[in-house]
C-alpha cells in the first residue's frame, strides 16, 4: 500500500522543477538522525514555486509536511506519505533590514539571525542563539531560551495558507504562546523583527554569554533535538529537574538515552531507531506522571 502510494505521489508531482527526489530518508533531514522515508523531497527556490507546489498539492490532494533544519521533529522508522517541504534555497535565506527592522527568512537558521543582527548592531535575538533551528519553525513553535522567546521580538510574518494565498499578518494575531502559536496550515516565509540599536561589543558579549550558558549545561555529544519536553506550568519544577530526580539520567533504550548532562535531552546515542526514541519518551512520562502527578508533554512533532 506504502508503495503504491509513493507511486501516486510520484505521478501527481512530475513536472514541478522543485521536487528534488522521491522517498527520500527523513534521517538525513532531522536533528535526531532517524526516521524512514518521505514520498517526496521539496526544495522551491523562490516564493513562486512555493505557491505553485501549494496549489497543486491543494488539486491532487497531497498532503505534505513543512519543515526548518528539522530539529524539533521526529519520523516513524517507516516514513511518512507526505511530501516534505524544505525552504532551504537561498531565497529563503535572505537577510534585509531597514533601521531597527531585520527581514529574514523563514529558512534562515537562528544562529545566522542572531550574528546578522550583531553586526548590525541590532540587539534582541542574542536569547536564541545556539538553538538548532531555523526562522520559520521558530515562529510555529514560539521557541525561546533563558525568559525570552521569539515572539517578543516578531513585528510581521509573511507566510502561504493552504489554498496558496500569500498572507501578512501582525504578531498579535499569531496566536503565540508558550511554545504555541495558531499558524498551523501557513507555511511561514519571512518575518519582520523589531530590533534596538546596541553597542556591537554589549550585543556580542550577550551571546558569549548565552553560547557558554548553552555549552556548559546542554548536551551536545550526539545527535538530538535539544529540549524534549515542554516545562509544565505551576509545577514549579522544571521537566529537566522532575526527569532527573526520577533518576532517569542515562536511561536507555536501544540506542536512544537520556542525557546524562541535560535531563530534557534524549540523545541518539548509537544508531538510534525512531521506534527507540518513542520509547525512551514513553518511559520517562510514564515515571513523572508516577513520581509527581504530571503529564509531560512533547515540545517535538511526532510522525507516526
Amino acid at each position: 500500500m506504502r508503495g503504491q502510494v509513493y507511486k501516486d505521489r510520484s505521478r501527481a508531482l512530475k513536472g514541478l522543477k522543485c521536487i528534488a527526489g522521491f522517498r527520500v530518508p527523513m534521517a538525513g533531514y532531522t536533528t535526531m538522525r532517524v526516521g524512514g522515508p518521505c514520498a517526496a523531497l521539496c526544495r522551491p527556490g523562490s516564493l513562486e514555486e512555493l505557491v505553485e507546489f501549494v496549489k497543486l498539492c491543494r488539486r491532487r490532494g497531497i498532503s505534505y509536511l513543512a519543515i526548518g533544519n528539522g530539529s524539533n521533529i521526529i519520523v516513524a522508522d517507516k516514513g511518512m506519505n507526505k511530501v516534505l517541504l524544505r525552504l532551504s534555497s537561498p531565497f529563503f535565506k535572505r537577510i534585509d533590514s531597514d533601521g531597527e527592522s531585520l527581514m529574514c527568512g523563514a529558512g534562515l537558521g537562528l544562529n545566522m539571525l542572531c550574528h546578522a543582527a550583531e553586526r548590525l548592531s541590532l540587539g534582541g535575538p542574542e536569547f536564541l542563539v545556539g538553538i538548532p533551528g531555523s526562522v520559520g519553525g521558530a515562529i510555529v513553535q514560539n521557541a525561546g531560551a533563558y525568559g525570552g522567546s521569539i515572539s517578543d521580538i516578531i513585528k510581521e510574518i509573511m507566510a502561504v495558507d493552504r489554498d496558496g494565498r500569500v498572507r501578512v499578518l501582525k504578531a498579535k494575531s499569531a496566536g503565540l504562546g508558550y511554545r504555541k502559536s495558531s499558524l498551523a496550515g501557513l507555511i511561514i516565509v519571512k518575518a519582520t523583527f523589531c530590533l534596538k540599536k546596541r553597542s556591537r561589543t554589549d550585543i556580542r558579549d550577550r551571546l558569549n554569554t548565552y553560547t557558554e550558558r548553552r555549552l556548559s549545561t546542554q548536551d551536545y555529544s550526539a545527535p538530538s533535538c535539544g529540549c524534549m519536553f515542554k516545562n509544565p506550568r505551576n509545577a514549579g519544577l522544571t521537566a529537566a529537574k522532575m526527569i532527573d530526580r526520577c533518576g532517569l539520567k542515562g536511561t536507555r533504550v536501544g540506542g536512544a538515552s537520556v542525557s546524562s548532562k541535560h535531563a530534557n535531552f534524549i540523545i541518539n546515542r548509537r544508531h538510534a531507531k525512531a521506534a527507540d526514541i518513542l520509547r525512551l519518551i514513553a518511559l520517562v512520562k510514564k515515571r513523572v506522571n508516577k513520581d509527581y502527578g504530571v503529564k509531560l508533554e512533547e515540545e517535538v512533532q511526532i510522525i507516526r
